[in-house]
């Protein structure tokens, strides 16, 4: 059915700007277009029928005022084009816009709104910078988290090397990626590891004033840190890598975020049927001229810098036996202060006994404090066995056990509990009771407290600071009831033990450990050491979770289907062999630990084991600080 003709007026520029849905054009006695009421105020159109107009060119009235148009055809599809506003474009540069559209639709057949899409599109993916592509990719990794199939972790990362481009001294987050040479990236790289190696913690401030009054610092190889600069030590290998591993970090976000780009550019170049305009990753030159390091070269690293320290019995960079040591600096400490020192003791001691990576243990629950989804997969937990027979309810396995929901790599993890783990677990058991029965004195005496001091005073102020003091217990009771390792400080935001750094560095201090680091992860590679020699690799792999099963969903089904084919006890046996191995090395911790009662594992002579001597506080500068303690 053909379309109703549209009526043609002749309007000058103030009727066409008069123009509204509540009134329209109309020709009077004498034949001029005059402007009336329109019966009914809805949105038209109108053609011009002024001298010079092009053909098609009219006039579309609605809510948003009046603007001009123009219809052509783009093959045998029928097109009206918007103009601009009666506004703000005269009617003869309407006219001469719209004679332009036509043109450009007959001389190319292309619809024009289309090319200026594409041109828009192709000058948007030249000025896409470093730090769009990057803010992009965190979004994506945001979406992937909510959807389990990232970790906090990954997203963290790219936030803090969006950072680190943005800082001034870098300047990279604003460069277009279309404009990336290699000479600035290579230079953005030098940039990066000179910022990191100013804000470095592991670095000496007198190392950080050599190699910044140095210039090119980065250029020197190890000799002429040695001969140029003075330096000493693992103080050569800390200076030689600084900033090192920030930049590798920094580049290997920003360029995965380029290669997104470029992928989202293809699919949008292809879609609008057009070249696109970003086809290579510059930061590949990075890989490409080795300023990303090897593994091997990772490893040289390590043992030059002694960080990556696994304890043992014969340590060969210090000559020390740094297990037995630390292991009674833990002990001695764990009294120490009225107890404060318990929980981050104990968390040590269970992490080195597990092999679990900090977060791991650090999120432990209660398995009674858990709900039915929970303890099927939704959060870690421990359960105790009242015997060696008995059967947990959830996993049907027998002995106590620790659940790992969501570790590192998104796995998850079903581990025995042997015997000294066990008795250390029992520390904690009586902790909590302890806390418990004084947390809920605390409540009653704070709301009796609390009720006293509402009949005393109208003071809002002294109300509300009775009122938190049986907030705070409350709070405290919660955390205790729910966490392995409950936070003290309501400060703590997740009402977990988290920071191990200041008892860390009181047990370094006391262990002698002064040419080497130590950290959590040292505990987890000291099981790693132990099981190695004593176990098969497959065995090992199970202990440190080189291979699990991926998915929370199914998490809890699919680990107790693998355990029930047979492995559990052999997973038992072989977990009560390498925490024996671990806690033999020092027959004073073994003797403090075990059951005096257990005739299975009789006391060992200690009498070439003393316990140290360790101080009840430590100043700042050897280490730990005095009075401090690390509940979190």
């Amino acid at each position: 059915m053909p379309s109703a003709k549209v009526a043609k007026y002749r309007l000058s520029q103030a009727q066409l700007r008069a123009l509204t849905m509540e009134q329209r054009p109309a020709l009077n006695a004498e034949g001029k277009t005059v402007l009336e009421p329109n019966p009914d105020p809805r949105p038209y159109r109108i053609s011009d029928g002024s001298q010079g107009a092009p053909a098609g060119f009219g006039f579309y009235v609605g809510p948003r005022g009046a603007f001009y148009e123009v219809r052509s055809r783009v093959g045998k599809k029928a097109v009206r084009l918007s103009l601009g506003s009666v506004q703000e474009l005269s009617l003869v540069k309407a006219h001469e816009l719209a004679a332009a559209k036509r043109s450009f639709i007959r001389s190319t057949g292309e619809d024009p709104r289309q090319a200026l899409r594409t041109a828009e599109a192709v000058q948007e993916a030249r000025g896409l910078t470093v730090g769009q592509a990057l803010r992009g990719y965190i979004r994506f990794l945001e979406e992937q988290q909510g959807r389990g199939k990232t970790k906090p972790a990954g997203v963290k990362g790219a936030q803090d090397s969006l950072a680190r481009l943005s800082r001034e001294e870098v300047g990279l987050a604003d460069s277009p990626i279309a404009a990336l040479t290699d000479e600035a990236l290579k230079a953005a790289w030098h940039r990066v590891r000179h910022s990191a190696m100013l804000r470095s913690t592991r670095l000496p401030a007198e190392v950080k004033l050599k190699l910044e009054a140095a210039g090119e610092w980065w250029r020197l190889d190890r000799a002429a840190l040695v001969s140029k600069l003075r330096l000493t030590g693992k103080n050569v290998e800390l200076a030689y890598a600084a900033g090192m591993a920030a930049a590798e970090h920094t580049l290997s976000d920003a360029s995965r975020a380029v290669d997104r780009a470029i992928k989202l550019e293809r699919k949008a170049a292809d879609s609008a049927m057009r070249p696109p305009v970003l086809i290579y990753n510059p930061f590949q030159v990075l890989a490409d001229e080795g300023l990303h390091r090897s593994t091997r070269e990772l490893r040289k690293h390590y043992d030059a810098a002694r960080v990556r320290n696994p304890l043992g019995v014969d340590d060969a960079a210090t000559g020390q036996q740094s297990l037995p040591t630390v292991l009674k600096s833990l002990i001695e400490r764990r009294d120490m202060q009225q107890g404060q020192n318990a929980t981050a003791i104990d968390y040590i001691l269970l992490t080195l006994l597990w092999g679990t990576r900090r977060s791991e243990s650090a999120r432990l629950c209660w398995y009674d404090s858990c709900s039915a989804e929970e303890r099927d997969g939704l959060a870690s937990w421990v359960w105790m066995a009242r015997s060696a027979d008995a059967k947990n309810p959830t996993t049907g396995l027998r002995g106590s056990q620790v659940f790992l929901h969501d570790t590192k790599a998104g796995e998850a993890q079903l581990l025995p509990v042997a015997y000294f783990a066990e008795r250390v677990l029992r520390w904690r058991v009586e902790a909590r009771a302890q806390s418990e029965q004084a947390l809920a004195g605390a409540i009653a005496a704070g709301r009796e407290a609390a009720k006293q001091m509402r009949a005393r005073t109208r003071d809002i102020v002294l109300r509300a600071k009775a009122d938190a003091v049986v907030d705070r217990a409350e709070w405290r009771l919660a955390q205790t009831q729910r966490w392995v390792f409950p936070a003290r400080s309501p400060k703590a935001v997740e009402g977990h033990y988290l920071d191990s750094k200041s008892i860390l560095a009181t047990i370094k201090a006391d262990a002698g450990l002064t040419e080497v680091g130590l950290t959590m992860h040292d505990f987890r590679r000291t099981l790693g050491r132990f099981a190695a020699k004593l176990l098969s690799g497959h065995m090992v792999s199970q202990l440190l979770r080189h291979h699990a099963t991926r998915g929370n969903d199914t998490a809890m089904a699919d680990v107790t289907q693998r355990y029930a084919q047979g492995e559990w006890p052999d997973l038992c046996m072989a977990m009560a062999k390498v925490e024996e191995a671990l806690i033999a090395t020092s027959p004073a911790v073994w003797n403090i630990l075990r059951d005096p009662g257990d005739v299975a594992r009789p006391r060992m002579d200690e009498r070439n084991d003393p316990l140290l001597d360790v101080p009840k506080y430590r100043s700042k500068r050897s280490g730990g600080e005095r009075g401090q303690t690390d509940e979190g």
